[in-house]
């Protein structure tokens, strides 16, 4: 073999690498960019109560984790759970993600929240300082969905 064409090889080996590095990169910034977005319409959605533009971020099998209760697996149930959460309580929330990490079509985000939440009824407001572990899916059309979140309060209940 002629050293030109091992030159040239290594350069293509050297370029394919480097594709396969800058495509990693840019799936890590895609991912971050919608983490961001999700949780900047997360948190509006909610503390406008509309629910269903809210659910919109979420898989249709996902499943939310919350504290003190049994998880919540797939949309329709997401729904039914947090409609009774918003018809009870008026949202002012803001989430502050910290950290995303991908691995192909999978993303995790992780980071903290803040939200009072005051009862519709008249009464006190519940304030709430807490944190989120959450895996996200890239969808065929490429948009990034909730599939799994996990959330609880850095504050233990009343008792505790």
């Amino acid at each position: 073999m002629s050293l030109s064409r091992v030159g040239t090889r290594r350069y293509l080996l050297a370029g394919i690498l480097m594709v396969g590095a800058c495509s990693r990169e840019q799936q890590k910034v895609s991912a971050a960019t919608a983490a961001e977005a999700i949780w900047k319409e997360y948190a509006a959605s909610l503390n406008e109560g509309d629910l269903e533009r809210w659910l919109a971020l979420w898989t249709e099998d996902g499943v939310q984790m919350p504290p003190d209760e049994a998880a919540t697996a797939g949309k329709d149930k997401i729904r039914t759970r947090n409609e009774a959460v918003l018809d009870k309580f008026t949202l002012d929330m803001g989430i502050t993600n910290q950290e995303v990490e991908t691995a192909g079509d999978w993303a995790y985000s992780r980071g903290t929240y803040k939200a009072r939440l005051m009862p519709k009824s008249g009464g006190r407001p519940v304030s709430i300082d807490g944190k989120y572990m959450t895996i996200l899916q890239r969808q065929p059309d490429g948009s990034w969905k909730i599939h799994r979140d996990i959330f609880n309060s850095n504050v233990a209940p009343p008792g505790r």
